[in-house]
Order: structure tokens, then C-alpha cells, then sequence
């Protein structure tokens, strides 16, 4: 006679084949659509172009600068320019290989979450229907998709910090400790916020760790032999304790109401986090109820080490998007939508995926993994009839590839026309895409003072758009000798051709300082139209007698600032200077 036991284990081995071909085949269609969905939202950022700059900068002998010969930190990816310095190098165009490597982190995440999944749900041996929950959430969720390229390091920094969370919560010896350790520093490395990883990490080990300082030295040690002399080099090369970056953001003052309004955009978006914080409140008060009995056995430190309240790889998770978020709220968020919070979504979703297996049975189960995966797509887009809300923008929906094409060929029209001559060129808002295919000898970035120390360390008198609070005034153009800028809303008047007006084909810029030496180089271009300012003066003296005082005395003003203070035009300045004293009455 064939007992039960024998008749049963076939059986639940054939379950659980089944369960994890089933598994293995969502795996799979989890990634072909996250590519598909990445592919079909591709953009390129203009603050990646910040990146490319630096990249070629340094493989063309410069150093790691944006402008040669002045020493300013304005990136803080330092990881992420190296691996462009290398394409750049091979002569690999900047924006297919950041597009490319952005799309494989993304699939790097994507992978080692589902890996994650199958992990920890065979640990618990639970034999009902399955899948990598995580994985399939992250490849059907818009603002995750979008930042797996964009040009910047968001999607590496994101993977980074998965593989700290991942090696670090699985770490069982001294060697998975300092691997841990050691993706941390990739992760910081990247961008150094990555930091609050660090901090959530330490803060882990104390908690879960029963020798906590031996551990945390441990882990530390990747940080000490490689982090540190790195922050120790970019200090003496660069010359402040901070990248550029921190200064002109003003990340030492708080900004809370703008933190917490970018944490609620992104909240109100993703709605679909607010079924997982409900979540994690019916657990946490679980895990309350569960604490109550045991209270006069051992301390709460000690249950959680246990593992008997509370699952260690929650905890982690929590601790990760808790700090990060606090971080968050702190510096104000970002200008651009979700871009700051896709580093801890993997954790938000693999929170959720971890408490419903803990909390449900297999109905009720599948019930809330379907609509979280529902909430998820169907998302609440407040960008829907506009670019941006309050201070955030949608970046996504405004550098399309019109917009990108454009750029490149405003760029291109510059270097056509400036490429042989010193031109010092400001560019403004949204224009970080020109100035780098214009590939000018020096470019001055006015908006955010991402690559200048002056316009960083400027005092904050008013609170604005992160990262926008800083722009160059007409005052410090002039005082780094600029002679171009070009910016949005720039526009020709009808009439009268104005004095601080240059055409470059269809392109127009604003004339700050009046350069003869190089204004008489452009004058062989038909294609370049400005006002010849020594024509123009000699023009207006003939008729400056038709003029009243002070209408030639503030056009004086004007025209010393303009063009008489850079350049040596003594004659026509004397000429004016007479007429004037002639001139001169009470009147």
C-alpha cells in the first residue's frame, strides 16, 4: 500500500515547476515591456549635456572642466562623466551612450528585483500562484521608465542603491558585508547623496546586527580606502569641501514646503503608493499587537535582530525610503518631476509586494497585487494640460526630439559662424543643449550657476525653483566679459534694428559687450546681421546737435557700458565727451 506522503511530494514538486516557469515567463515579459516602455519615453535631459561637456573636456587634455582653465565641480556624477569620458574616447556619440547605459541599469534593476522576488518568496515556501511584482511595477510605471534614460545618472544611481539594499540585507559574512560596503561607495560615487544610503545602512546594522560596531566598521571599510581619497583628490582639485552643485542649490537650507510639495506631486501621480503605505500601517500595527505578549520576554531591539516583528529586508527598505525621503523634503525635491524620488521607487514597490504575501491569502492576494499593478498604469497625470505644476516640471514632456533637433542645429549654427574666434557666450534657460554643439571656447551657464563658483556661493535672498535661485545678473556679464547671450524670449522688435541685436542666420542673440576686434571678423558673414557700432557713432554725432541733453547723455551711458569700456576707440569717446561739456546747460 502507497502511503500519502509518497503520492503527495510528486505532486507538490510538479506545483512547484509550474509555479516557477510561470514566474520565470512573467520575469521575461516584465523586461521586454520595461524596454519597450523606456525606448518609447526616451528624452535627453539638458542638464546631461552639463556631463558631456565635462566628459570631452577631460579626453581632450583639459581636465575634468567645463570651461578650460577654470576649475569648477558643476556635476555631481562623477562616476557617470567617467563612463562618458570613455565613450567619448571611442567616439561614441554622448547621447546614444548615455541613452544606452541608462536602459541597461534599468534592466540591471529590473533583473536583480526579480531576482529578489523569487528569493524571498521560495524562502517562505508558500505554493500558491506568484510573480516578481517589483519588476512588472517598475516596468509599467511612466516616471521609472522615463529616467531609465534622460541622458543623466538617475537610472545608475538607482541600480546602485538596489544593489546596496539587496547585498547588504542578504550580507551573512565579513565578504558580504564589504560587498555591500563596497556598492555603497559605487552608489555615492555616482552622486553623493548617496550618502543617506550609507547613513540608512549603518543605522540597519545597529538595529539588526547583534556585534553592530564590528559589522559597521566592516562595511565602512570600502568607504575609507576608496571613497575618502577620492572626496580628499576632488577637494584639492576643485577647491570647496561640496561640489559646485550644493552651493547652487543652497542644499545647507532647509526648504521644506517646497520638499514636501515635491514629495506630494509625486505622491498624487503615483497614487498607487498610498495602497503600500496602507499597507505598511496594517503591518505595523501587526507587528504592535504581535510585541504586546512578548514584551516582558526580550527587549524590542532584541525582536527585531530575531526577526520575530518585523522582516529584516522590510525594515531595510523602510529605512532606505524613509531617510531618502527625509532628504528630500529637507533640500525642497527637484525642478524636475520624480526625478529625485526614482532611486527608492524600487523599494516603495517591493515594500508592498513583501506585505501582501505576509498579510493575505492567496484571493486576497492576487485581488491587491492586481491593483496595484492597475493603480500603477493608470496614474493620475496632473501634467496632463501643462508642462509643469508650481516650481515642477514635467522635463520629459518639453525636450522631445523637436526640441533636441532644434538645439543641435542653434549649436551648430554658432560654431559655424564663432568657431575660430575667443567668443565668450552665456547661455540661459533650456539653451545648455546649444552651447554644448556649438562647442564654444567658453560658455557660461546663467540660470542656475551650476558651473560657476560666483553665481553658487551668491547669498539666497528668495526662495524659488530649486536649483534656479541664483541666476547671473547684467552686471556679472559684464564683468566676465561676456559678448553674446542667448536665451528664451529673446525676440527682434519691428523697426528699427536695436544696437544690442546680432542675427546669426535665424538665430538671435543679445550683444552684451561690444567687441570691434571680433564684431569686424563677423562682418564677412551676409548671413550675420548686427549694428556696426562705429558707423553708428559716427552717424549719430552728425546729428547730435538735433538731440536734447539728456537724451545724449543716456545715450553716453549706454554706449560707454556697451562698447567705449572694451575697446579703444579714444577718438569718437573725445569727440562725444566735447560735444557734451559744449553742450552743457542747466536745463
Amino acid at each position: 500500500m502507497v502511503s500519502v506522503e509518497t503520492i503527495s511530494q510528486p505532486v507538490q514538486d510538479s506545483r512547484s515547476r509550474h509555479l516557477r516557469l510561470i514566474f520565470l515567463i512573467l520575469a521575461v515579459v516584465a523586461l521586454v515591456i520595461g524596454i519597450q516602455h523606456t525606448l518609447s519615453l526616451a528624452f535627453v535631459n539638458d542638464d546631461a549635456f552639463i556631463s558631456f561637456r565635462y566628459a570631452e573636456n577631460l579626453v581632450r587634455g583639459n581636465g575634468l572642466v567645463y570651461n578650460a582653465g577654470e576649475r569648477v565641480e558643476g556635476y555631481t556624477n562623477f562616476l557617470w562623466t567617467l563612463l562618458l569620458a570613455l565613450g567619448s574616447s571611442l567616439s561614441l556619440d554622448p547621447v546614444s551612450l548615455s541613452k544606452t547605459l541608462g536602459i541597461t541599469f534599468f534592466i540591471f534593476t529590473l533583473t536583480l528585483f526579480v531576482y529578489l522576488s523569487w528569493k524571498l518568496r521560495t524562502e517562505g515556501n508558500v505554493l500558491f500562484f506568484f510573480l516578481p511584482l517589483t519588476s512588472i511595477a517598475l516596468a509599467l510605471q511612466r516616471d521609472f521608465c522615463v529616467y531609465a534614460t534622460s541622458g543623466l545618472e538617475t537610472s545608475m544611481f538607482t541600480f546602485f542603491a538596489a544593489g546596496t539594499f539587496a547585498t547588504l540585507m542578504m550580507a551573512r559574512s565579513i565578504r558580504g558585508l564589504l560587498f555591500s560596503g563596497f556598492m555603497v561607495v559605487l552608489t555615492m560615487l555616482t552622486r553623493p547623496d548617496g550618502v543617506v544610503f550609507l547613513i540608512a545602512s549603518v543605522v540597519f546594522i545597529l538595529i539588526a546586527y547583534r556585534k553592530p560596531i564590528a559589522s559597521i566598521i566592516t562595511f565602512s571599510l570600502p568607504s575609507i580606502f576608496l571613497f575618502a581619497p577620492y572626496w580628499i583628490w576632488r577637494y584639492s582639485y576643485y577647491g570647496y569641501f561640496f561640489p559646485n552643485t550644493f552651493y547652487a542649490k543652497s542644499i545647507d537650507v532647509p526648504y521644506y514646503s517646497q520638499g514636501f510639495d515635491y514629495l506630494s506631486l509625486y505622491f498624487q501621480v503615483n497614487y498607487v503608493f498610498i495602497i503600500i503605505t496602507v499597507l505598511a500601517i496594517i503591518a505595523f500595527w501587526k507587528m504592535i499587537k504581535s510585541i504586546m505578549p512578548l514584551r516582558g520576554q526580550s527587549n524590542f531591539l532584541e525582536l527585531l535582530r530575531e526577526n520575530s516583528i518585523f522582516p529584516h529586508h522590510v525594515l531595510l527598505a523602510g529605512l532606505f525610503c524613509i531617510t531618502y525621503m527625509f532628504f528630500i523634503v529637507r533640500i525642497g525635491g527637484d525642478f524636475m518631476h520624480a526625478r529625485f524620488l526614482i532611486p527608492i521607487t524600487p523599494m516603495l514597490y517591493f515594500i508592498g509586494e513583501h506585505l501582501l504575501t505576509r498579510l493575505f491569502k492567496a484571493r486576497v492576494y492576487i485581488i491587491a497585487t492586481a491593483l496595484i499593478i492597475i493603480t500603477t498604469i493608470f496614474r493620475n497625470d496632473v501634467y496632463k494640460n501643462n508642462l509643469n505644476v508650481g516650481y515642477v516640471v514635467d522635463e520629459a514632456k518639453f525636450y522631445t526630439e523637436n526640441q533636441h533637433q532644434k538645439a543641435m542645429n542653434e549649436g551648430k549654427i554658432l560654431q559655424r559662424y564663432l568657431h575660430d574666434l575667443p567668443v565668450r557666450m552665456a547661455f540661459g534657460p533650456a539653451y545648455i543643449k546649444t552651447a554644448y554643439y556649438s562647442d564654444l571656447p567658453y560658455a557660461l551657464e546663467t540660470s542656475t550657476g551650476l558651473t560657476d563658483t560666483f553665481l553658487s556661493h551668491q547669498i539666497l535672498s528668495i526662495r524659488g525653483r530649486p536649483g534656479h535661485e541664483k541666476p547671473a545678473s547684467m552686471d556679472y556679464l559684464l564683468r566676465r566679459k561676456i559678448h553674446f547671450y542667448i536665451g528664451p524670449r529673446l525676440s527682434l522688435p519691428h523697426g528699427e534694428f536695436p544696437l544690442n541685436a546680432i542675427l546669426f542666420d535665424t538665430l538671435i542673440a543679445q550683444i552684451i559687450t561690444y567687441d570691434e576686434a571680433l564684431m569686424s571678423k563677423l562682418l564677412r558673414y551676409p548671413e550675420v546681421r548686427f549694428t556696426h557700432i562705429p558707423s553708428y557713432i559716427d552717424e549719430y554725432l552728425k546729428k547730435i546737435s538735433e538731440y536734447p541733453y539728456t537724451k545724449v547723455m543716456q545715450d553716453y551711458a549706454y554706449l560707454k557700458q556697451f562698447y567705449f569700456s572694451h575697446n579703444e576707440d579714444n577718438i569718437r569717446e573725445a569727440i562725444f565727451i566735447q560735444l557734451l561739456e559744449q553742450r552743457k546747460s542747466p536745463q
